[in-house]
């Protein structure tokens, strides 16, 4: 257990430190803006809890449990990198807001795909949740202290 939580810790600090260096960059260089996409159908308070609830879940479905369950199982890659990369490579194309973001999503994955498959390898009944867990916690982050 204590080891499964220092692990989550440290993937917490990477993808904090990944979130800060994209948005040091943005800031000083490119000036993206971040809500330039944005339904404006869509109330900021919906979208915090879309980014925070319903897209972490949804995204690990998605870009985590499927991709990793076709490429160990289905396509037998044992190659842990190897899945990781394919992974963020799939969870970065589907965050097309601007190169910069594709980019960053993509070092997101990395984090993200690393915890899944570690957990999944640990503790295997967790790591789904635990990984919707992660990633609800670095969105609400993001929203609070970055955006």
């Amino acid at each position: 257990m204590k080891k499964l939580l220092v692990f989550f810790i440290i993937s917490f600090a990477l993808a904090l430190l990944n979130g800060y260096f994209f948005n040091f960059l943005n800031d000083t260089y490119f000036h993206f803006d971040v809500n330039q996409n944005r339904n404006k159908n869509i109330s900021k308070e919906e979208l915090n809890f879309i980014a925070i609830f319903i897209a972490p879940f949804l995204e690990t479905f998605l870009f985590q449990y499927l991709p990793y369950l076709v490429l160990s199982k289905w396509m037998r890659i044992r190659n842990r990198v190897l899945c990781i990369i394919i992974m963020s490579i799939i969870f970065a194309s589907m965050h097309y807001y601007n190169g910069l973001y594709i980019v960053m999503t993509f070092f997101g994955g990395i984090i993200l795909n690393n915890l899944y498959i570690y957990y999944f390898r640990h503790a295997h009944a967790y790591s789904f949740m635990l990984t919707v867990f992660f990633h609800g916690l670095f969105n609400l982050y993001g929203f609070l202290f970055i955006m």
